[in-house]
């Protein structure tokens, strides 16, 4: 204040003599206009706007760049971003022990910018703020400060060995445990626990769990890496003696029950480490060594696809007592075990959720079947008054058959050989006792319980939903209940399908399938912020193509399967893991090109694209040197169409194909963003030539069709059609609809997750709608309406057959939770909702809103939290009227396209007439929109 106070006075006295001495003038004037600019700097560079800034840091630890800053820009009024300012700094709120200060950058950039200072080591805290400036020059104040924990860097920080125990097969998971003491005469500033299990693990510290990590860490190939986990100790929790614990599982590492033995890596094994810092700067590491002590643990059995015992009778009580327990035998040195630790960067697998039973149904053996009423995956906890000895056993269903007993067959039994199953032995008392699994998890909806003297209650089993850790960022609700019916049933599957990486079922495979991965991406992206998830797993891929060996490969259909030498970067069809079902396929495979375009579009972040472009060229051209005549022959298909694979309608040659084309033409945006200018040249032509031997070989120009739904569909999606032909060819499709599939599809899971667009862009709109919304035989309500489902199966149950039909029985065979299926919800948000990023400036920085279905569902609310913010598009079609509620966050913009459908008589933007309409294809385009809500009101003849 005493310093604008300061200038002012200053400038007066300049000015009172000037006023005196008018020959000054022309000597003072530049010295004048010198004072007056800096006086405007001074005051401008210290007022400050009511934006705040909320900033997170995201860690990547398999990428070059460590880490990278994105924030949220809050503001009362719309605002943009024109420069930023980044500090780290070593103590907390003290900026002036800053090491790295990028200074003020002239950007609007504010997603994902990469850390760019000195390395920081490994196991510190550090300290981040970022401040922006607006489009006026003014400064927000610092956000609020981010921990930034560096991760450690193996073969320099990590001090500890790898320790086991006797291992035997059938023997009991191990407890580990180590005592120590820490100088309580000095101040902890934190603690830390690093945990390398990659079998599972939970920690306990002085008896208490030590996070809410389950099945941690997640899946990867471990002969290249394995995640070790970080987790934080409060320092309330330790004190002058103390004992850390280890349980271990045998998880994917030791998976020695299904499929063979070539599953299995090793026996279980970790490395841990406690790091406690003091504010004095001294540390304590405590290490896991052959000093720590073993012994045999309540858990008998546990297998990731078979289930888990516990036999609460041999349950350490003194596990946690510090004390010189001599029963305890000397842990053993690790002799086999993984190489290369890196710090888990995805979300952990969490319990999210937890369902209660809707019935319990008593069978005429004794046992009780509890329905959940839903779909899920997880485990039960169970909560039981027993006798000592007693044995609950507890097996998992997705189906009842026609007699009411449980039906295991959609689980995958005939494969798999087991049965989901818990047991639990009592330990018998006066207290209840309550278990649940740690290192497996099922896909159920029913429990039969057996075991139990008396009739139990609800209150018997409770069931814990798991997954990923995501941040839910779509929510839509529409007047259609058909339309919520599968976004319901979708996010469910997708839940069920998201423990560390993409599944394509939680029972019988448990198995990051590619195909399903591509088939799902933009569905998962819209519903939840899964950048680190599937970035993680395109690291799995690419691990998976790590090296060259025999592998199998299909042919021109799923039966046709032959040995050949995979080459050195491409990936199985399976990512990660042992049992990888051989080399990709081209319609499997393209996951390695379509997933890094996909984050770089809906995220906005080109590392992504930096990081794999060599894995998708490397796909690209393995693809291409395998064409005959302009086409590639081999893949599986369009999978699991209504009935099966019996007859699928797309042949494997069009579908392998159209995605071959689709990676080319991403594969020139990509060179195109990065700056590689003679690969985009080089992979247009490619893409131009390919899809004019495509129309060649496939569009018949008499029927104007390329021979089924879905070989249309991809046809359009992709554009691959010539624009003159589009209309006719979205026209094949509806006659097909309606001549020989009874008025609805007959897609599988690649044309399932076109065949709204595609109709809705070219023209029919009704279509797409009626199918949508047709009810009985051959429709999308017979799944829940007649089969009850609550999830989407894999086979889509969407014709009505009775018990012991065939087409009943195909589908009781199949799993009921296949999220592959579900590729159609991210059209309700792009397409219904409106909500599009674009390449130009991706990340939804610039938003193009473009509703469909705006005739025939008389209102919807979607919104889309994107890392710039919540995008919102709330609409309601009347008789008369379209009114419309947009909201672009700050910092973005967004192109409005208002459907007129050629009824518009006026429009309105905020109460104010519209006037520079373009009509286009039933829209008009109304202009391009800064941040800020919008209430668009389009008045339509009657």
């Amino acid at each position: 204040m005493k310093k604008k106070l300061f200038w002012k006075l200053d400038l007066e006295r300049i000015l009172l003599a000037l006023s005196m001495h008018p020959n000054l003038i022309s000597m003072f004037g530049r010295l004048l206009l010198v004072v007056f600019v800096i006086q405007l700097c001074a005051s401008s560079c210290e007022k400050q706007t009511d934006v705040s800034v909320l900033h997170t840091v995201d860690l990547c630890s398999l990428c070059d760049v460590p880490f990278s800053f994105s924030w949220d820009i809050q503001s009362p009024t719309k605002n943009e971003q024109k420069a930023y300012q980044i500090v780290v700094y070593s103590e907390p709120e003290n900026m002036s022990k800053a090491i790295f200060d990028s200074g003020k950058v002239e950007s609007a950039q504010q997603l994902h910018i990469p850390y760019s200072g000195d390395s920081l080591n490994g196991g510190l805290k550090y300290y981040s703020k970022v401040r922006i400036w607006d489009k006026n020059n003014l400064v927000s104040d610092w956000s609020k400060e981010m921990e930034i924990i560096a991760p450690l860097n193996h073969s320099k920080d990590w001090k500890a060995k790898w320790i086991t125990y006797n291992y035997a097969k059938d023997s009991a998971l191990p407890l580990f445990r180590k005592e120590f003491q820490l100088d309580i005469e000095k101040e902890i500033d934190f603690a830390r626990l690093y945990v390398a299990a990659p079998g599972f693990f939970e920690a306990y510290l002085n008896g208490e769990k030590i996070g809410d990590h389950v099945l941690d860490p997640a899946q990867t190939n471990y002969e290249d890496y394995t995640f070790y986990t970080g987790l934080n100790i409060a320092k309330e929790r330790l004190g002058e003696l103390n004992v850390l614990g280890i349980m271990l599982g045998n998880g994917w590492y030791n998976q020695n029950v299904v499929w063979n033995d070539s599953m299995i890596y090793g026996q279980p094994v970790f490395s841990a480490e406690i790091e406690v810092y003091f504010k004095d700067g001294s540390k304590k590491i405590i290490i896991s060594d052959n000093s720590w002590k073993w012994k045999p643990g309540p858990i008998t059995f546990s297998n990731i696809y078979a289930g888990e015992f516990y036999d609460a009778r041999k349950e350490a009580g003194d596990w946690f007592a510090y004390t010189a327990n001599t029963s305890w035998e000397n842990a053993l040195i690790g002799k086999e075990h993984p190489t290369k630790l890196i710090e888990q960067f995805a979300e952990p697998i969490k319990v999210m959720d937890s369902i209660y039973p809707k019935a319990i149904i008593s069978q005429p053996d004794g046992t009780y079947i509890f329905d959940f009423g839903q779909n899920f995956t997880g485990w039960n906890r169970l909560k039981i008054d027993g006798e000592q000895g007693q044995e609950i056993t507890i097996r998992m269903a997705e189906e009842l058959s026609e007699d009411g007993r449980m039906d295991f067959r959609s689980t995958g039994v005939s494969a798999t050989k087991v049965i989901q199953t818990e047991k639990y032995i009592c330990k018998g008392g006066d207290s209840l006792e309550i278990w649940e699994p740690r290192f497996t998890y099922h896909g159920f909806r029913y429990a039969e319980v057996g075991g139990l003297d008396k009739t139990p209650t609800k209150d018997l089993l409770t069931g814990m939903v798991i997954y990923s850790a995501m941040e839910n960022t779509g929510k839509l609700n529409t007047s259609e209940s058909n339309v919520n019916k599968l976004h319901e049933l979708t996010v469910h599957t997708l839940r069920g399908n998201l423990q560390g990486i993409p599944t394509d079922c939680p029972h019988r495979e448990k198995c990051g399938w590619t195909g399903d991965a591509h088939a799902m991406a933009k569905t998962l992206m819209y519903n939840y912020n899964a950048k680190k998830f599937l970035t993680k797993y395109l690291f799995d891929m690419r691990s998976s193509g790590r090296e060259e060996k025999k592998e199998l490969y299909f042919g021109t259909n799923f039966h046709d399967r032959s040995m050949v030498t995979k080459p050195k970067g491409i990936t199985t069809m399976i990512a990660p893991g042992r049992r990888t079902s051989g080399t990709a396929s081209p319609d499997w495979g393209t996951a390695v090109v379509q997933i890094p375009w996909y984050l770089y579009v809906h995220y906005g972040d080109d590392s992504v694209l930096k990081e794999f472009y060599n894995d998708m060229k490397t796909w690209v051209d393995f693809v291409h040197s395998k064409k005959e005549d302009g086409v590639i022959v081999h893949g599986l298909g369009d999978w699991c169409p209504p009935g099966g694979n019996v007859n699928i309608d797309c042949p494997v040659p069009i579908s392998s194909t159209a995605f071959h084309i689709l990676d080319v033409d991403i594969l020139s945006k990509t060179a195109k963003t990065l700056g590689f200018s003679s690969d985009e040249i080089k992979y247009t032509q490619m893409k131009n030539e390919l899809s004019e031997a495509f129309n060649n070989a496939f569009l018949d120009k008499g029927t104007l069709s390329y021979g089924s739904q879905t070989a249309n569909c991809l046809a359009l999606d992709i554009g691959i059609v010539p624009k003159s032909y589009r209309k006719d060819v979205a026209a094949s499709i509806v006659l097909d609809s309606h001549e020989n599939f009874n008025d609805f599809i007959n897609t599988g899971i690649f044309g399932i997750a076109r065949i709204f667009k595609v109709l809705s862009e070219n023209g029919f709109e009704k279509e797409a709608y009626d199918l949508l919304v047709k009810k009985g035989n051959n429709s999308f309500e017979a799944m829940w309406n007649h089969y009850n489902a609550t999830t989407l199966w894999e086979v889509l149950p969407t014709t009505i057959g009775e018990a012991g039909s065939d087409i009943f029985e195909t589908m009781a065979k199949k799993s009921h939770s296949h999220p592959m299926q579900g590729g159609f919800d991210a059209w309700f948000f792009s397409g219904i909702g409106g909500i599009n990023p674009t390449i130009e400036d991706p990340g939804f920085k610039s938003i193009v809103f473009k509703p469909y279905l705006t005739q025939y569902i008389e209102n919807s609310d979607i919104s889309y939290k994107s890392a710039s913010g919540t995008i919102k598009s709330r609409w309601t079609h009347q008789k008369d009227a379209f009114i419309w509620n947009v909201t672009i966050p700050n910092n973005c913009n967004g192109s409005i396209y208002v459907p007129n459908y050629d009824k518009a008589v006026s429009i309105t933007n905020n109460g104010k007439p519209v006037d520079h309409i373009k009509n286009e294809n039933g829209f008009s385009y109304i202009g391009d929109f800064g941040s800020g809500t919008y209430t668009i009101v389009v008045k339509n003849r009657v």
